[in-house]
């Protein structure tokens, strides 16, 4: 006999074998404290489906357009920002910060609105690999100690060793997003504390804060979509209200549930409990298979005395897809130089026992590495030397920003080759015109084609060396194109970057295979990124091993 009331939803079968899903509630009949029985209520719920099915539908596809009108505003800012007009004055500058603030934010939006859309839908399934969840948990740490320091925030993490079958990118979004909150509502000097409890059937993960804390009434609506503590919040914290939808999305789909709780003291706990089942985890890259995954030639030289900075500016190289060798000071850079093979140097100019000065004109000196192109590493701004910035290729503003790097490596890798030539098939205006502006400064020729036809003329006039290729064409779409450069014998291994708007399953991907083929979604990567990516698709001749780049993975809801 039911003593307490509850109510939940099921899946109901008609004579017909038509199923509906329904709504139900028991409710239970007590007479002098005794229960003489209960209550037990249905309702169709078809209609409420269909109408969130409806609403889901609309929201993906506004979103969508949204994305490359939005990717046209925010790489036009990009470009501005950089002083592509010159200096501006403070009232200027000022507007210019304002409207990049509120453009990422109406990106993250969207990006977090498709993400869930796609989750929800089924359409972004999980790729399992046994994974070590410290491991995880301090790559989450490291990735947002830049603003936990910025808010004055300790983050620590009370973990051993816990293996475990996960989507390790999805993962890292939900840590990342936990974090991220935790940090906001911290006050400064508080701490936000990691740890990870090994069970019998799975593990818990624990996000504690110190902060202002969760009201009771709240901590079970707070995972609904566009639910926060305070209304207050967005315009003054910059969330979107969908962080936590996307979590709880996630580990329901790893088969586990996420909860908050309010701590005896101050703050809240969020803990989510991942069941230990094993799955085959996928080894397939999406759109490629295993065979696909092949590192790059291209061996850099990281001079720093510093081991913290070498150290990050290796794993940031390594990352995208460059051989990294490694020296502590002058002299042990010039002679790995002259005894390995490397295509370029990064050389910080601040070297205690061989001033970085003297360590390039050894360099320049030397007929074995007089052409290796250098790129120096500066914490003072312009070098404001001639002879150094003469014997430089470039040089780099300390602390390094990883975009800024990577485009720095790729134009002076780019020196000895004939100009690449770029063709990049977008119907939308306004969005060619930023991206030929934001390749314009890095002297590769770009031609643009508005439709498939176009495209194609292009190609067969003036043979690209890369394709940036839009998925919606006025008199045809991609697949079609792709298809056609396929029955090319001179292009069907053209590198290929597919720029689009669309959200694209695992299957539609391998169809827009070509040669190395990158896939970047509009609103989430920026065209300054494109370029970065391009240039280093660039770098190496066709036909030569090189990683892909991983640009359009999970973004985090901060």
């Amino acid at each position: 006999m039911v003593r307490e009331g509850t109510s939940g939803q099921d899946v109901f079968y008609r004579r017909n074998g038509a199923s509906f899903p329904v709504e139900f509630s028991v409710t239970p009949m007590v007479e002098h404290n005794v229960a003489v029985g209960s209550v037990l209520s249905f309702r169709d719920i078809s209609q409420r489906y269909a109408l969130d099915r409806m609403k889901d539908e609309f929201v993906s596809t506004v979103s969508h357009e949204l994305r490359t009108p939005l990717t046209s505003i925010r790489g036009s800012l990009g470009l501005l920002s950089t002083g592509l007009l010159g200096e501006m004055g403070e009232k200027a500058s000022n507007l210019l910060r304002i409207a990049v603030n509120n453009s990422d934010r109406l990106v993250r939006l969207i990006n977090d609105i498709l993400d869930l859309e796609r989750m929800q839908s089924g359409r972004a399934p999980l790729t399992y690999r046994s994974c070590d969840l410290e491991d995880l948990a301090r790559q989450a740490i490291d990735a947002m100690t830049p603003m936990a320091e910025a808010a004055k925030v300790q983050l620590l993490l009370e973990a051993g060793p816990a293996q475990i079958e996960v989507d390790p990118d999805r993962l890292q979004q939900v840590l990342t997003n936990l974090l991220s909150n935790a940090i906001k509502f911290s006050p400064a000097g508080a701490q936000v504390a990691v740890s990870i409890e090994r069970l019998l059937d799975g593990v818990t993960i624990s996000v504690k804060d110190n902060g202002r804390g969760i009201p009771k009434d709240k901590l079970e609506s707070i995972f609904d979509r566009f639910q926060q503590v305070d209304a207050s919040d967005a315009r003054q914290k910059g969330g979107t209200g969908l962080g936590l939808a996307i979590c709880r999305t996630i580990v329901m789909q790893h088969g586990g549930r996420i909860w908050a709780e309010r701590n005896a003291d101050r703050g809240s706990t969020f803990r989510m409990f991942l069941p230990s089942v094993t799955r085959e985890a996928d080894i397939l890259r999406l759109g490629g298979d295993p065979a696909s995954s092949m590192v790059s030639s291209t061996s850099v030289l990281v001079c720093d005395e510093n081991p913290e900075s070498r150290a990050t500016l290796a794993e940031s190289l390594r990352q995208n897809g460059y051989s990294v060798l490694e020296a502590t000071s002058g002299d042990e850079a010039v002679a790995v130089a002259r005894q390995t093979p490397v295509q370029a140097i990064l050389l910080d100019m601040s070297l205690p026992s061989l001033r970085g000065w003297e360590t390039l004109h050894l360099l320049r000196d030397d007929l074995k590495t007089a052409s290796i192109p250098v790129v120096v590493l500066s914490a003072f701004g312009a070098l404001n030397d001639p002879e150094v910035e003469k014997a430089a290729d470039a040089w780099l503003e300390q602390p390094l920003e990883t975009e800024s790097m990577l485009a720095a490596l790729s134009r002076v890798l780019q020196v000895e080759r004939q100009p690449s030539r770029v063709l990049l098939v977008e119907d939308d205006a306004d969005l060619a015109k930023v991206i030929l502006a934001t390749f314009e400064r890095a002297g590769i020729q770009v031609h643009h084609a508005p439709t498939q036809r176009k495209a194609m003329e292009l190609c067969v006039s003036s043979r690209p060396d890369l394709l940036i290729l839009d998925i919606s064409l006025p008199d045809g779409d991609g697949f079609g194109l792709v298809d056609w450069l396929r029955q090319q014998h001179e292009m069907k291994q053209l590198p290929l970057v597919i720029y689009s708007a669309q959200d694209l399953n695992e299957g539609e991907r391998k169809k827009l295979q070509l040669g190395h083929t990158e896939f970047l979604t509009k609103a989430r990567v920026q065209p300054q990124d494109v370029e970065t990516l391009v240039l280093s698709m660039l770098r190496v001749p066709h036909g030569t091993s090189e990683v892909q780049l991983g640009w359009d993975g999970p973004s985090p809801s901060l």
